[in-house]
């Protein structure tokens, strides 16, 4: 029975988190972004205010704006550190050259968040660069800068300096674990689709296989019982007169393999559904016809005016599949012999199963002549090498001296032992 196609391509989601709170904050990645850069303003802008105040300075100064306006845009950019974690920290590396030109303490949270940002979102890699960039501004370069504009001895490891390294690996080292766990769910999560994926594609090849299968099925028992069929009635016609009860019994052989035939598409169309027997008329299935049904398939044959005769050595396979192919190969060779040999006086199908390989040789002795018009849909011998080829077997198909028709087929016998096994 042939598998219904997917509807829709399947992918795997992460397990849902634990919580409201968590399962709330995983899907607004925006909002968390949002309310980050929020709290980072906030934070700010009040230490922005209240250090110069401490100090004793009420009035707007350089002490004041500087810091809040470099709250401001750090926050802003706190606020796409996800999207452009390079830009923030290109941001706070230079609102920290900026606060040593002004000669204000720089703030490393911001910068810390910048580095995280990087190991969870881009890579380690990228992390431990970002690491490095921050580390050699703020514990080298602001020192170096400083002592410049102010005429200090230069003191690299500052506390101030001190700090900021530690804020810059503590994030690098969060960030490591985030990332890291974040890109290996998302490995995880991505190999499972992809496993997904070629499952439903092997689903789409094996439903397109069966139904290429029934296809060929089909093609056997319409262009067999079609072409006995017309056979008959020209034989039935010319004899009316001549031969009333040959006719009348030709008329009855028509009856007998077209409801043969329906049977048979009956079997096959159900075989697409989900219950094959439903239906008042429905007939119970059957195995698919084998060797055993090939003395009735000659009879129909030589009823149909064909001098058929069929030779079998040897003890046929006894594989249901590869008796199945056998007959139909047989099958689709006689009504070819049937529709274009010409006065054909023997149709001579030989099977030899002693050897090492399965041989099915079908030739008709018909009079030399131009090839006849196809009648059929051109795929009797494609429906044979595709057979064939299930089981790395060869055909050989053509014109013999004499003038009539000589098909072949090879199929190596340790095809239908590794079927028993």
């Amino acid at each position: 029975m042939s598998a219904s196609p997917p509807t829709s391509e399947a992918t795997v989601e992460l397990p849902r988190p634990a919580g409201v709170v968590r399962r709330f904050w995983s899907g607004h990645p925006w909002l968390v972004d949002a309310t980050l850069a929020g709290a980072y303003l906030i934070i700010g802008a009040f230490l922005a205010v209240l250090t110069p105040l401490s100090s004793g300075i009420w009035s707007p100064s350089v002490d004041i704006i500087v810091p809040l306006v470099g709250t401001i845009v750090g926050a802003v950019a706190l606020l796409f550190r996800r999207h452009h974690p390079w830009a923030a920290l290109a941001v706070f590396a230079a609102l920290t050259i900026v606060s040593i030109l002004v000669d204000v303490v720089p703030e490393s949270l911001g910068g810390a968040l910048a580095v995280y940002a990087l190991f969870v979102y881009r890579s380690n890699r990228s992390g431990w660069i970002g690491f490095g960039i921050l580390a050699i501004v703020a514990a080298v370069l602001a020192p170096l800068l400083d002592a410049m504009l102010r005429e200090r001895t230069p003191f690299l490891l500052s506390p101030i300096g001190l700090v900021s390294l530690v804020v810059l690996l503590i994030a690098a080292l969060l960030g490591i674990t985030v990332g890291d766990r974040r890109r290996y769910i998302g490995a995880i999560v991505e190999r499972a689709n992809q496993l997904a994926r070629e499952r439903d594609q092997q689903a789409r090849l094996a439903t397109l296989a069966e139904r290429a299968r029934i296809t060929r099925e089909i093609h056997d028992v319409v262009a067999h019982s079609l072409s006995v069929m017309v056979s008959l009635a020209d034989g039935a016609g010319a004899l009316a007169e001549k031969d009333p009860q040959r006719s009348k019994n030709a008329i009855g052989e028509i009856g007998e393999v077209g409801r043969q035939s329906l049977t048979e598409m009956r079997q096959l169309l159900g075989a697409l559904g989900d219950d094959p027997q439903s239906g008042d008329d429905a007939s119970p299935l059957r195995p698919n016809p084998g060797l055993s049904e090939l003395p009735a398939l000659e009879a129909t044959f030589r009823s149909a005016g064909l001098p058929v005769s069929m030779r079998t050595q040897g003890t046929p396979p006894s594989s249901q599949g590869l008796q199945n192919a056998i007959y139909r190969i047989v099958q689709e060779a006689l009504t070819n012999a049937l529709r274009y040999a010409r006065e054909p006086h023997e149709v001579l199908v030989r099977l030899d199963f002693t050897g090492q390989e399965v041989v099915v040789e079908v030739t008709d002795d018909g009079r030399p002549g131009p090839a006849a018009a196809s009648v059929g849909s051109g795929r009797g011998l494609i429906g044979i090498r595709e057979r064939v080829r299930l089981y790395a077997g060869t055909v050989e198909a053509g014109r013999t001296d004499a003038g009539g028709w000589r098909l072949r087929v090879v199929i190596p016998q340790q095809i239908e032992q590794k079927e028993q096994q």
